[in-house]
């Protein structure tokens, strides 16, 4: 190459080709030092956002499971699955799943008989009869294979994507066990999640380029904005071994299969909360977060393209600064590069990181009108979404497991302490008047005739019955003891603190002449009431079942000579 004889016009084209050299250099090293940040932070987006959906499933699912395994382990829904055919019982069953039913999300319950195949459901149209049977469930038929290998599996609460051969809705099924007292599988109970409503509410995504997905212990596709790749009816397929809709059919290197099962293993294992993987799906990249559901047994996984990863670099801009920076002078570029460029991705970076590590009150300032300006200010912002976002569902998460927890311990009909309540507060009563050296006061109350109540004023008659003796118990013992319902029509007062027995008589018979004397009258129908009660003044030394056994044993003496009456253990007839 001949170079001009005139000095200006040669340090001009040696300029030139320095700056072109020189800039395609430093264009090459920025392009693959800026693809490592998309990397870092596309990783860093997938690994947030596949948490993010986790929490969405478990806001819309955690709920509903709950309340099916609360109806499964109903005693009034087991006392009639083992005598499906006692009108009573079925009238007592079908009036708590219909309370059930308003609880759940779809307004929907159902429930199948292991000895007669019968399936009773129920939703919100009101175009179903409660107490007759949908249909009958046979072996025989393929589609029915969910019903019985639900019984035979060793989980008592399973989910499946399926659609109802005979009611034709398409659900997020969830299958609760109802076991009797020897733990044979005898009924499954349960509701389920309209799947258009679970895929919008779980794994939508407004990203461009974001897929989300749900799957289960066999990789089988449980929830995906395309429906056409979700595996309906995965509990029976995983049982007869039919061919299945996996996520591993998606992927098309061995080694992308192999690392997403192990990756499947060791979350399951408690490796981990959620793990990133660059995988090939379809033919395209796609950066991978995955994490565990151990409450639904189910993995949640996010794909993400690399070029769609919100906030991307904006690259051309940045490699002009940079080759007009190396055209001045290498010391110059350096340090133009510096302030302008690398500092600032430093920060990005930093904060990328700490937000990753669950890092949320992030605080980043960058006034520039310039790209990276822009996007500190969308990170921050996006960091904040997140924050607040997460405090949400904490808050959330907060009050309904304090909403759980009071349904767990309280009586849904009276209000009252229910029998695991009243035995927690027993416990810990005991333990307290031990140290004290003090004593306990019990009663069990038995409200007297009560099945002539329902037979001949109808059930609903009979709660309201209940309802109001509760009251009465509650509002005439003292503030610091507690009043149960035992079962039924059985209550339980425990007294404590109560050292003498004549104390405990003066209350006892204060109850019995409280219900006695009080008008039950319900819509002009009038009621005369009466309660029988045992008692007994315990040492906390006794053990709580003997406590129990004790007044229990006096009710009985109470009821079998005449009623009305409160017999103390120890005690002849008072």
């Amino acid at each position: 190459m001949l170079l001009p004889t005139n000095l200006r016009s040669r340090f001009l084209v040696l300029f030139g080709i320095i700056f072109l050299l020189g800039s395609g250099a430093g264009y090459s090293l920025f392009l693959w030092y800026s693809d490592d940040i998309v990397r870092t932070l596309g990783s860093r987006f997938a690994e947030r956002n596949a948490l993010y959906e986790k929490s969405k499933i478990l806001r819309v699912l955690v709920r509903e499971i709950t309340l099916a395994q609360k109806m499964a382990s109903s005693p009034v829904l087991r006392n009639w699955v083992i005598n499906e055919n006692d009108r009573h019982a079925r009238g007592r069953a079908i009036s708590e799943m219909e309370d059930f039913r308003r609880l759940f999300r779809s307004h929907s319950t159902f429930l199948v008989m292991a000895n007669s195949g019968h399936y009773y459901y129920n939703d919100d149209t009101g175009s179903h009869d409660p107490y007759v049977p949908r249909y009958t469930l046979s072996e025989s038929i393929q589609k029915d294979g969910w019903f019985y290998a639900t019984l035979r599996g060793n989980q008592d609460m399973q989910l499946n994507v399926d659609t109802d051969r005979h009611l034709g809705v398409t659900k997020v099924w969830i299958n609760t066990v109802v076991r009797a007292s020897s733990g044979k599988a005898v009924a499954v109970a349960g509701s389920g999640v309209d799947l258009s409503d679970f895929i919008r509410s779980a794994v939508g995504s407004s990203e461009n380029g974001v897929t989300n997905l749900v799957m289960d212990q066999n990789g089988a596709i449980q929830a995906h904005p395309d429906v056409s790749l979700i595996d309906f009816a995965s509990v029976r397929k995983a049982t007869t071994k039919e061919e299945q809709n996996t996520i591993f059919n998606l992927l098309e290197r061995a080694d992308d299969v192999a690392a997403l099962r192990q990756s499947m293993a060791d979350l399951a294992a408690g490796k981990g909360e959620v793990q990133t993987l660059e995988l090939q799906v379809q033919g395209r990249r796609q950066l991978t977060g995955i994490t565990w559901v151990p409450e639904m047994r189910w993995f949640v996984a996010t794909f993400a393209h690399p070029e769609a990863v919100p906030h991307r670099l904006p690259l051309p801009t940045i490699s002009l600064a940079l080759i007009a920076a190396f055209g001045v002078v290498l010391l110059l570029a350096a340090l133009i590069v510096e302030i302008a460029v690398m500092r600032r991705l430093s920060r990005l970076d930093e904060a990328a990181r700490k937000l990753g590590e669950g890092q949320y009150g992030i605080r980043l300032s960058d006034d520039s009108p310039d790209e990276l300006g822009r996007l500190t200010r969308s990170f921050g912002q996006m960091a904040e979404h997140i924050a607040n976002h997460t405090a949400n569902i904490e808050q959330q998460v907060q009050e309904r497991t304090g909403t759980l927890e009071r349904m767990a311990y309280t009586d849904f009909l009276t209000g009252q302490l229910n029998r695991r309540g009243m035995m927690a507060r027993l416990d810990m009563e005991r333990n307290r008047l031990t140290r004290l050296g003090q004593q306990m006061g019990l009663l069990v109350v038995d409200i007297d005739y009560f099945k002539r109540v329902n037979d001949n004023y109808g059930h609903q008659i009979g709660d309201r019955v209940i309802v109001e003796v509760a009251a009465i118990l509650h509002d005439n013992i003292r503030d610091y003891d507690a009043c149960a319902r035992w079962g039924g029509e059985e209550f339980l007062i425990g007294m404590f603190g109560m050292n003498h027995i004549e104390e405990l008589k003066m209350v006892a018979n204060k109850l019995l002449e409280e219900v006695r004397n009080r008008r039950f009258d319900f819509d002009g129908t009038a009621i005369a009431i009466t309660i029988s009660i045992g008692g007994h003044l315990a040492i906390p030394e006794e053990s709580i079942d003997t406590m129990l056994q004790k007044a229990d044993n006096a009710l009985y003496a109470a009821k079998n000579n005449g009623r009305d009456r409160l017999v103390v253990h120890g005690e002849n007839l008072s």
